[in-house]
C-alpha cells in the first residue's frame, strides 16, 4: 500500500516537474510580438528561421480517422512511429467507424495511442461530453484525451465556445484523473484561444518548417507539421507530428498505473506502522 501510494505521488511529481521544465525551457516561445508581426496567415517569413525544440532525434507521430480507412499498423511502427491519436467520435452523436481498430491495433503493435473528440461549437455540450466518455475507455499508459477545436459557426460567440470547452475539459479531467491537451490550428488559436487556457497544454496544427507560434503564457507539447504526409501502411494522406520531448517526457504525461482503493480502517493501521508516526504517538501518551 504505502509503496503505490509513493510511486503515484513520485509520479504525478515527476508529470509536474516536467511541465515546469517545459514552460521554462521554451515550449511557450512564441510571443505576441511575433504573433502581430505574423498577422493571421501561417506562413513563415523568413524559410531560413530554424526551429528550437525540434531535432532529427524527435518523436514522430500520427494522427489518423476515417479518412486513412484501414491502416496497417505492423508497417506503420516500423516506420519509426512513436505516438497516434485516433479519432473517436465528433459532435454528440457521431462515432469514428475506424476507432475501434485503430484503437486496438494502436496497442497491439505498441505505439502510444490517444483518443480525440472533434468538437461543434454549436452542440450540446453535455452530449459531446457523454459522447466521447462512454466510447473510450483509456488505460494505463495511454495520452491524455484531446478536443480538437478548429470551427465556430456564425450564431455562436467566441466566449460561448471557450465556455464550452472549459466544461467539456473539466468534466472529461474529471472522469479519467488526467487532464486533456487542446488541439487546434494556428490562426484559429490566435484568433480565439490565445491566452484563454493557460492552465491546459496545446498541440498545433502549423504547416510550415517553423515551430506553433503562441502566447508567452501558453504551452505547446505537439505540433502538426504536415497534412499531406506519406508512410508506409497508409494508403492516404496523413498528418504527421513532433512531440517537443523525449520519450521520458512523453511517458510521464500518461495516464499513470491506477491504485487499488483500500478501506480507511486498512490505511490507519498502516501508517500507526510508521517510525514517526509511533513516536508521536509515545510522546502523547507520555505527556
Amino acid at each position: 500500500m504505502m509503496f503505490s501510494l509513493l510511486y503515484l505521488a513520485a509520479h504525478k511529481a515527476a508529470y509536474s516537474g516536467l511541465l515546469l521544465s517545459f514552460m521554462f525551457t521554451g515550449l511557450s516561445s512564441g510571443n505576441s510580438d511575433n504573433a502581430k508581426n505574423n498577422g493571421t496567415t501561417a506562413k513563415s517569413t523568413g524559410a531560413t528561421t530554424k526551429t528550437t525544440l525540434i531535432t532529427s532525434s524527435s518523436l514522430k507521430g500520427i494522427d489518423v480517422s476515417k479518412w486513412q480507412k484501414e491502416v496497417d499498423w505492423d508497417q506503420v511502427r516500423d516506420a519509426d512511429v512513436t505516438f497516434a491519436f485516433v479519432k473517436a467520435t465528433q459532435d454528440d452523436y457521431r462515432l469514428d467507424p475506424y476507432f475501434a481498430r485503430n484503437w486496438a491495433e494502436t496497442k497491439r503493435v505498441g505505439i502510444k495511442r490517444g483518443a480525440y473528440h472533434f468538437f461543434i461549437p454549436a452542440a450540446p455540450v453535455q452530449g459531446q461530453i457523454e459522447m466521447f466518455i462512454n466510447t473510450v475507455e483509456l488505460h494505463e499508459g495511454d495520452l491524455p484525451p484531446v478536443l480538437d477545436v478548429e470551427v465556430i459557426e456564425k450564431h455562436t460567440s467566441p466566449a460561448d465556445m471557450r465556455k464550452n470547452m472549459r466544461i467539456w475539459l473539466e468534466a472529461v479531467t474529471a472522469h479519467y484523473g488526467v487532464k486533456p491537451i487542446i488541439y487546434t490550428n494556428q490562426n484559429f488559436y490566435r484568433r480565439w484561444l490565445q491566452g484563454h487556457f493557460k492552465d491546459y497544454h496545446f498541440w498545433i496544427a502549423r504547416y510550415n518548417t517553423i515551430e506553433p507560434d503562441i502566447h508567452h503564457e501558453d504551452k505547446w507539447l505537439f505540433w502538426q507539421y504536415t497534412d499531406t504526409g506519406r508512410l508506409a501502411g497508409v494508403n492516404a494522406a496523413i498528418d504527421l507530428n513532433y512531440f517537443a520531448g523525449d520519450l521520458n517526457s512523453l511517458n510521464l504525461m500518461c495516464v499513470p498505473p491506477k491504485l487499488i482503493p483500500y478501506p480507511e480502517k486498512v490505511i490507519l493501521a498502516e501508517l500507526e506502522q510508521l517510525p514517526a508516526v509511533k513516536l508521536l504517538a509515545n510522546n502523547y501518551e507520555q505527556q
